[in-house]
């Protein structure tokens, strides 16, 4: 069987720095690429999964090695950074144009995936980006290499290697990942969020409409799309989300869905302080007597996580039809 391993790899890997025009212009060679992943084939029992090369380079790969350098310059020590999803011709992961980034570490660094995001927005800022999303997934490499999700089976089987470690030898999957396992997981996690979330939406709108009762229309709106997150996550990721604000798991996974986007993202001409304020209840409403919020409010907000939790479904469901196709194969 073959390892789908470029030769290429057994040279000590470094950051992608693509031949620029100043490098020409003195005369010294370019740093070689690492990788090239579309030149790459999937296990032999497993041609579906291979991705046509691109009609054209969707993303600059000078702004890739600069992301790379920003990452691996003090803050963090990967043994290895793929770019993976569409970008590269791959199975798709953001519906936004981003930069689906898996950075795999050996130990447990000081900055999470949030301290990361930060960093890369101060020292690269939007508007000097050509592709302004960055959707960064830091993971320890026991983790990667003992777990088969769908997620990290497309990362590391499609994925471009845009850094490795002198010290470590990346390798592909020699195995494809099983689809029907992941499926049947996923299906499962996918039924029991949506019963809860879809149920909490009702009862909400009852407490609202039928008791006026704002304080439980306003938590069971909160915590029925904590829900809906949850099951969004499990679905691509196939682990559960350790976290339960809705601020925060809408910032892991507003790129899976543009459409989310436009739920939930302010913007300059509109306020949209919903999952803000969602967090803020199911903080206040347990225990704070003093909790208020207008009629009129609650229903916008109650109005948009309907909205959001009809396109997470949607999303999910595109999902898990992509694993039960690759696992009938």
């Amino acid at each position: 069987m073959k390892t789908n391993q470029n030769p290429v790899q057994e040279q000590p890997a470094q950051p992608i720095a693509p031949e620029t025009s100043a490098t020409v212009q003195s005369g010294q060679p370019p740093v070689p690429v690492t990788e090239q992943p579309n030149a790459l084939s999937l296990p032999e029992h497993e041609p579906e999964l291979q991705s046509a090369q691109p009609a054209e380079q969707l993303y600059d790969p000078n702004e890739a090695a600069q992301i790379v350098r920003h990452l691996t310059d003090g803050y963090f020590d990967p043994e290895y950074i793929l770019l993976f999803g569409k970008l590269v011709g791959g199975t798709p992961h953001s519906d936004a144009l981003a930069y689906d980034l898996l950075m795999v570490v050996r130990e447990t660094p000081e900055y999470d995936w949030i301290r990361a995001k930060r960093i890369l927005r101060y020292r690269m800022p939007y508007r000097h980006r050509k592709i302004t999303y960055i959707n960064l997934y830091i993971l320890p490499l026991n983790y990667v290499e003992s777990n088969w999700t769908p997620f990290l089976y497309f990362a590391r089987a499609e994925g471009e290697v845009l850094y490795c470690n002198d010290h470590h030898h990346f390798r592909r999957p020699k195995h494809p990942c099983n689809f029907a396992a992941a499926y049947a997981d996923a299906k499962f996690h996918f039924d029991t969020y949506r019963t809860l979330g879809y149920d909490l939406i009702e009862q909400a709108r009852d407490a609202f409409v039928e008791g006026r009762n704002v304080r439980l229309g306003a938590q069971f709106t909160a915590q029925a799309i904590v829900y809906f997150y949850h099951m969004l996550y499990y679905v691509y990721h196939g682990m559960e989300f350790d976290l339960h604000d809705p601020v925060v798991m809408h910032d892991r996974m507003r790129t899976l869905s543009t459409k989310l986007m436009l739920v939930f993202d302010d913007n300059h001409i509109e306020n949209i302080f919903t999952l803000p304020c969602l967090k803020q209840v199911l903080l206040k409403t347990p225990y704070s007597a003093e909790f208020y919020m207008a009629t009129q409010e609650l229903e916008m907000h109650m109005d948009r996580v309907q909205k959001a939790a009809e396109i997470i479904e949607s999303y999910a469901e595109l999902r898990l039809e992509l694993y039960k196709e690759l696992s009938e194969r």
